[in-house]
Protein backbone atom coordinates (compact mmCIF):
# COMPACT_ATOMS: atom_id res chain seq x y z
CA UNK A 1 0.00 0.00 0.00
CA UNK A 2 1.34 3.38 -1.05
CA UNK A 3 0.32 5.13 2.59
CA UNK A 4 3.03 3.08 4.15
CA UNK A 5 5.47 5.14 2.14
CA UNK A 6 5.10 7.67 4.20
CA UNK A 7 6.29 5.97 7.39
CA UNK A 8 9.95 6.20 8.69
CA UNK A 9 11.90 3.09 8.07
CA UNK A 10 12.14 1.84 11.70
CA UNK A 11 13.64 -1.29 12.17
CA UNK A 12 11.42 -3.89 14.06
CA UNK A 13 8.32 -2.27 12.22
CA UNK A 14 5.71 -4.64 11.65
CA UNK A 15 4.41 -3.98 8.07
CA UNK A 16 5.14 -7.45 6.80
CA UNK A 17 3.39 -8.80 9.78
CA UNK A 18 -0.36 -6.88 9.07
CA UNK A 19 -2.28 -9.57 7.69
CA UNK A 20 -1.57 -11.98 10.89
CA UNK A 21 -2.02 -9.54 13.55
CA UNK A 22 -5.55 -8.53 12.15
CA UNK A 23 -6.58 -11.53 10.87
CA UNK A 24 -8.56 -12.90 14.02
CA UNK A 25 -9.74 -9.33 15.03
CA UNK A 26 -13.01 -8.07 14.87
CA UNK A 27 -14.04 -5.50 12.40
CA UNK A 28 -14.46 -1.93 12.91
CA UNK A 29 -18.20 -2.06 13.29
CA UNK A 30 -17.91 -5.01 16.18
CA UNK A 31 -14.84 -2.99 17.85
CA UNK A 32 -14.43 0.58 16.93
CA UNK A 33 -11.81 1.79 19.09
CA UNK A 34 -7.98 0.53 18.78
CA UNK A 35 -5.28 1.28 20.96
CA UNK A 36 -1.74 1.24 20.43
CA UNK A 37 0.20 2.71 24.03
CA UNK A 38 3.64 1.31 21.95
CA UNK A 39 3.33 2.62 18.86
CA UNK A 40 7.04 2.53 17.15
CA UNK A 41 7.32 2.95 13.53
CA UNK A 42 3.67 3.58 13.35
CA UNK A 43 2.58 0.58 10.95
CA UNK A 44 -0.16 -1.30 13.14
CA UNK A 45 -1.66 2.13 13.97
CA UNK A 46 -1.79 3.15 10.36
CA UNK A 47 -3.63 0.09 9.03
CA UNK A 48 -5.75 0.04 11.92
CA UNK A 49 -7.14 3.39 10.68
CA UNK A 50 -7.10 2.21 7.34
CA UNK A 51 -9.41 -0.95 8.22
CA UNK A 52 -11.70 1.99 9.85
CA UNK A 53 -10.74 2.16 13.51
CA UNK A 54 -10.73 5.02 15.42
CA UNK A 55 -7.20 4.90 16.79
CA UNK A 56 -5.86 6.00 19.75
CA UNK A 57 -1.85 5.61 20.13
CA UNK A 58 1.14 6.68 22.12
CA UNK A 59 4.34 6.46 22.48
CA UNK A 60 7.06 8.32 24.82
CA UNK A 61 9.74 8.78 22.09
CA UNK A 62 9.06 11.56 19.92
CA UNK A 63 10.15 9.98 17.35
CA UNK A 64 7.33 7.84 17.22
CA UNK A 65 4.47 10.62 18.46
CA UNK A 66 5.89 12.78 15.35
CA UNK A 67 4.26 10.02 13.43
CA UNK A 68 1.35 9.56 15.01
CA UNK A 69 0.94 13.40 15.26
CA UNK A 70 1.89 13.56 11.11
CA UNK A 71 -0.14 10.42 10.05
CA UNK A 72 -3.05 9.10 12.57
CA UNK A 73 -4.13 12.25 14.29
CA UNK A 74 -3.86 14.05 10.89
CA UNK A 75 -6.77 13.20 8.62
CA UNK A 76 -6.28 15.83 5.36
CA UNK A 77 -2.82 18.89 5.85
CA UNK A 78 -0.66 17.77 3.20
CA UNK A 79 3.02 19.53 2.53
CA UNK A 80 3.29 21.28 -0.53
CA UNK A 81 6.24 22.54 -2.47
CA UNK A 82 5.60 25.92 -1.15
CA UNK A 83 6.31 24.67 2.49
CA UNK A 84 9.56 22.90 1.43
CA UNK A 85 10.54 26.19 0.35
CA UNK A 86 10.05 27.79 3.27
CA UNK A 87 11.71 25.05 5.29
CA UNK A 88 14.29 25.68 3.12
CA UNK A 89 15.32 29.33 3.87
CA UNK A 90 18.55 30.18 4.69
CA UNK A 91 19.38 30.85 8.98
CA UNK A 92 22.58 32.64 10.37
CA UNK A 93 23.10 29.95 13.07
CA UNK A 94 25.14 26.71 11.79
CA UNK A 95 22.90 23.47 13.50
CA UNK A 96 23.39 20.88 15.91
CA UNK A 97 23.50 17.94 12.93
CA UNK A 98 26.32 20.08 10.71
CA UNK A 99 28.39 20.86 13.68
CA UNK A 100 28.27 17.27 15.04
CA UNK A 101 26.47 14.67 13.31
CA UNK A 102 28.61 15.03 9.85
CA UNK A 103 30.20 13.69 7.92
CA UNK A 104 30.21 10.75 10.38
CA UNK A 105 26.51 10.04 10.26
CA UNK A 106 24.98 12.29 8.20
CA UNK A 107 26.92 13.66 4.73
CA UNK A 108 27.64 17.77 4.95
CA UNK A 109 25.04 19.23 2.45
CA UNK A 110 22.25 16.75 3.77
CA UNK A 111 23.30 18.13 7.58
CA UNK A 112 23.42 21.60 6.70
CA UNK A 113 19.57 21.39 5.35
CA UNK A 114 18.34 19.09 7.79
CA UNK A 115 19.22 22.00 10.41
CA UNK A 116 17.36 24.21 8.16
CA UNK A 117 14.38 22.20 7.76
CA UNK A 118 14.46 21.89 11.75
CA UNK A 119 15.31 25.83 12.05
CA UNK A 120 12.18 26.55 9.91
CA UNK A 121 9.63 23.82 10.89
CA UNK A 122 8.40 26.70 13.67
CA UNK A 123 6.97 28.58 10.88
CA UNK A 124 4.92 26.43 9.88
CA UNK A 125 1.19 25.74 11.27
CA UNK A 126 -0.90 23.13 12.75
CA UNK A 127 -0.65 19.60 11.38
CA UNK A 128 1.89 21.05 8.36
CA UNK A 129 4.40 21.32 11.00
CA UNK A 130 4.24 17.76 12.38
CA UNK A 131 4.41 16.56 8.34
CA UNK A 132 7.84 18.69 8.11
CA UNK A 133 9.25 16.69 11.45
CA UNK A 134 8.70 13.71 9.58
CA UNK A 135 10.02 14.52 6.05
CA UNK A 136 13.64 15.25 8.76
CA UNK A 137 12.77 12.04 9.77
CA UNK A 138 12.41 10.15 6.50
CA UNK A 139 15.19 12.04 5.10
CA UNK A 140 17.59 11.61 7.81
CA UNK A 141 16.97 7.77 7.95
CA UNK A 142 17.49 8.07 3.85
CA UNK A 143 20.98 8.85 4.54
CA UNK A 144 21.71 5.73 6.42
CA UNK A 145 23.97 3.03 5.22
CA UNK A 146 21.52 -0.04 5.36
CA UNK A 147 18.87 1.98 7.49
CA UNK A 148 21.22 1.70 10.36
CA UNK A 149 23.23 4.46 12.10
CA UNK A 150 26.37 1.96 13.01
CA UNK A 151 28.04 2.38 9.54
CA UNK A 152 30.14 5.70 10.46
CA UNK A 153 33.07 4.09 8.18
CA UNK A 154 31.25 4.14 5.08
CA UNK A 155 29.91 7.69 5.77
CA UNK A 156 33.54 8.90 5.88
CA UNK A 157 34.49 7.09 3.04
CA UNK A 158 31.58 8.57 1.00
CA UNK A 159 32.90 12.17 2.55
CA UNK A 160 35.67 11.92 1.51
CA UNK A 161 34.80 10.21 -2.19
CA UNK A 162 36.52 6.82 -1.49
CA UNK A 163 33.80 4.99 -3.23
CA UNK A 164 35.81 2.64 -4.74
CA UNK A 165 36.83 1.75 -1.78
CA UNK A 166 33.28 0.69 -0.02
CA UNK A 167 32.18 -2.96 -1.26
CA UNK A 168 29.65 -2.64 -3.85
CA UNK A 169 26.75 -3.26 -1.86
CA UNK A 170 26.72 -0.37 0.01
CA UNK A 171 28.08 1.56 -2.37
CA UNK A 172 25.17 0.84 -4.65
CA UNK A 173 22.56 1.25 -1.58
CA UNK A 174 23.90 4.83 -0.74
CA UNK A 175 23.57 5.75 -4.57
CA UNK A 176 19.68 4.24 -4.14
CA UNK A 177 19.28 5.88 -1.26
CA UNK A 178 20.23 9.65 -3.12
CA UNK A 179 23.11 10.39 -1.04
CA UNK A 180 24.77 11.79 -3.84
CA UNK A 181 21.89 13.84 -4.75
CA UNK A 182 21.53 17.61 -3.85
CA UNK A 183 19.30 17.53 -0.40
CA UNK A 184 16.17 19.49 -1.89
CA UNK A 185 16.05 16.94 -4.92
CA UNK A 186 15.75 14.47 -2.09
CA UNK A 187 13.29 15.87 -0.23
CA UNK A 188 10.86 16.84 -3.26
CA UNK A 189 10.96 12.73 -4.16
CA UNK A 190 10.09 12.40 -0.52
CA UNK A 191 6.95 14.18 -0.21
CA UNK A 192 4.53 12.80 -2.15
CA UNK A 193 5.50 9.53 -0.04
CA UNK A 194 4.60 11.44 2.88
CA UNK A 195 1.48 13.06 1.48
CA UNK A 196 0.17 9.01 0.34
CA UNK A 197 -0.02 8.39 4.35
CA UNK A 198 -2.31 11.38 4.77
CA UNK A 199 -5.88 10.10 4.38
CA UNK A 200 -9.14 10.32 6.81
CA UNK A 201 -11.10 7.32 7.83
CA UNK A 202 -14.27 9.17 9.25
CA UNK A 203 -13.02 8.65 12.77
CA UNK A 204 -11.69 11.37 15.24
CA UNK A 205 -8.08 9.62 16.00
CA UNK A 206 -5.77 10.99 18.37
CA UNK A 207 -1.93 10.48 19.14
CA UNK A 208 -0.44 11.03 22.60
CA UNK A 209 3.23 10.95 23.87
CA UNK A 210 3.32 9.60 27.89
CA UNK A 211 4.74 6.70 29.84
CA UNK A 212 2.77 3.48 28.73
CA UNK A 213 1.00 2.63 31.88
CA UNK A 214 -0.32 6.23 32.44
CA UNK A 215 -1.64 5.72 29.28
CA UNK A 216 -3.12 2.48 29.21
CA UNK A 217 -5.08 3.82 32.71
CA UNK A 218 -6.87 6.48 31.15
CA UNK A 219 -7.33 5.11 27.92
CA UNK A 220 -11.15 3.37 26.98
CA UNK A 221 -10.82 0.72 23.46
CA UNK A 222 -11.78 -1.98 22.34
CA UNK A 223 -8.57 -3.81 20.92
CA UNK A 224 -5.11 -2.97 22.42
CA UNK A 225 -2.45 -3.75 20.54
CA UNK A 226 0.98 -4.04 22.45
CA UNK A 227 4.11 -4.14 20.64
CA UNK A 228 7.07 -3.48 23.93
CA UNK A 229 10.43 -3.34 23.04
CA UNK A 230 11.69 -6.82 23.45
CA UNK A 231 13.98 -8.27 25.85
CA UNK A 232 17.67 -9.16 25.09
CA UNK A 233 17.70 -6.91 21.82
CA UNK A 234 19.42 -3.75 21.27
CA UNK A 235 17.49 -0.98 22.44
CA UNK A 236 15.75 1.77 20.35
CA UNK A 237 17.50 4.54 22.24
CA UNK A 238 20.82 4.01 21.98
CA UNK A 239 20.00 2.35 17.70
CA UNK A 240 18.16 5.83 17.38
CA UNK A 241 20.24 7.93 19.48
CA UNK A 242 21.83 10.36 16.23
CA UNK A 243 17.93 10.91 15.13
CA UNK A 244 16.92 11.23 18.55
CA UNK A 245 19.56 14.19 18.65
CA UNK A 246 19.30 15.60 15.72
CA UNK A 247 15.02 16.15 16.67
CA UNK A 248 16.24 17.70 19.24
CA UNK A 249 18.47 19.42 18.23
CA UNK A 250 21.45 18.85 20.62
CA UNK A 251 22.86 15.63 22.94
CA UNK A 252 20.63 13.26 24.51
CA UNK A 253 21.50 10.82 27.52
CA UNK A 254 20.28 7.49 26.80
CA UNK A 255 18.25 6.22 29.75
CA UNK A 256 17.81 2.34 30.12
CA UNK A 257 14.80 1.25 28.56
CA UNK A 258 13.21 -1.88 30.82
CA UNK A 259 11.56 -3.60 28.18
CA UNK A 260 15.10 -4.17 26.67
CA UNK A 261 17.14 -4.67 29.67
CA UNK A 262 14.81 -6.53 32.09
CA UNK A 263 13.13 -10.07 31.44
CA UNK A 264 9.28 -10.04 30.17
CA UNK A 265 8.15 -11.76 33.40
CA UNK A 266 8.62 -8.76 34.85
CA UNK A 267 7.68 -6.13 32.58
CA UNK A 268 4.64 -7.44 30.68
CA UNK A 269 2.29 -8.74 33.66
CA UNK A 270 2.42 -4.58 34.38
CA UNK A 271 1.16 -4.04 31.08
CA UNK A 272 -1.13 -6.68 30.98
CA UNK A 273 -2.95 -5.19 34.59
CA UNK A 274 -2.72 -1.75 33.03
CA UNK A 275 -4.91 -2.61 30.02
CA UNK A 276 -7.27 -5.12 32.02
CA UNK A 277 -10.08 -2.90 31.06
CA UNK A 278 -9.67 -3.26 27.21
CA UNK A 279 -11.72 -6.40 26.00
CA UNK A 280 -9.67 -8.05 23.74
CA UNK A 281 -4.98 -7.71 24.09
CA UNK A 282 -3.01 -8.25 21.26
CA UNK A 283 0.92 -9.06 22.37
CA UNK A 284 3.89 -8.83 19.41
CA UNK A 285 6.89 -10.01 21.00
CA UNK A 286 10.12 -11.71 20.04
CA UNK A 287 11.52 -15.15 21.16
CA UNK A 288 15.20 -13.82 22.80
CA UNK A 289 13.94 -14.20 26.20
CA UNK A 290 10.78 -16.51 26.15
CA UNK A 291 9.07 -18.72 23.87
CA UNK A 292 5.56 -19.31 22.94
CA UNK A 293 4.33 -21.52 25.41
CA UNK A 294 5.89 -19.45 28.00
CA UNK A 295 4.47 -15.85 26.83
CA UNK A 296 0.79 -18.12 26.69
CA UNK A 297 1.26 -18.68 29.96
CA UNK A 298 2.40 -15.60 31.35
CA UNK A 299 -0.76 -13.86 29.50
CA UNK A 300 -2.98 -16.55 30.92
CA UNK A 301 -2.34 -14.87 34.65
CA UNK A 302 -4.46 -11.95 33.58
CA UNK A 303 -6.57 -13.04 30.83
CA UNK A 304 -8.97 -16.45 30.51
CA UNK A 305 -9.05 -17.22 26.53
CA UNK A 306 -5.64 -16.79 25.13
CA UNK A 307 -4.34 -17.77 21.52
CA UNK A 308 -0.84 -18.05 20.23
CA UNK A 309 1.32 -18.54 16.93
CA UNK A 310 5.16 -18.58 16.68
CA UNK A 311 5.90 -17.02 13.38
CA UNK A 312 9.46 -17.77 11.31
CA UNK A 313 10.33 -13.51 10.76
CA UNK A 314 13.56 -12.07 10.27
CA UNK A 315 13.96 -8.67 12.52
CA UNK A 316 16.51 -6.27 10.70
CA UNK A 317 16.39 -8.18 7.37
CA UNK A 318 19.52 -6.20 6.51
CA UNK A 319 21.86 -6.36 9.92
CA UNK A 320 20.92 -9.81 11.22
CA UNK A 321 22.80 -12.58 10.92
CA UNK A 322 22.89 -16.10 9.39
CA UNK A 323 22.24 -17.88 12.77
CA UNK A 324 19.80 -15.08 14.04
CA UNK A 325 17.53 -15.33 10.60
CA UNK A 326 17.54 -18.94 11.00
CA UNK A 327 16.23 -18.65 14.88
CA UNK A 328 14.36 -15.70 15.13
CA UNK A 329 10.63 -15.70 15.58
CA UNK A 330 7.42 -13.00 15.80
CA UNK A 331 5.47 -14.85 18.63
CA UNK A 332 1.86 -13.38 18.49
CA UNK A 333 -0.73 -13.71 21.49
CA UNK A 334 -4.18 -13.00 21.66
CA UNK A 335 -5.72 -12.22 25.10
CA UNK A 336 -9.61 -12.25 25.24
CA UNK A 337 -11.58 -11.30 28.43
Amino acid sequence: MKMFQALPAYFGGKRRLLGLIFKDLPSPSEAPTFCDPLMGGGSVSLYAKARGHRVICNDVAERSHIVGKALIANNQTQLTYDDLVKLSMPTEETGYAERTLAPEVFPAAHAHYLDLFLANAGSLQGNKRWLAHLLIIKHALQMRPMGNFGARKIMLQAAAGDWDEMKPAFAKDLIHRGLPCHPIRLAEKLLPKINAGVFSNGQSNEAHKGDVLEFLSGVDGDICYMDPPYAGTQSYERAMKPLDELLNGGPLKVTPNPYSSEPPEVTLPKLFEAAAHIPILVLSYGNKAIDLTGLMDLMRKHRPNVTGEAIQYQHCTGLASAESKKNNQELLVIGRN
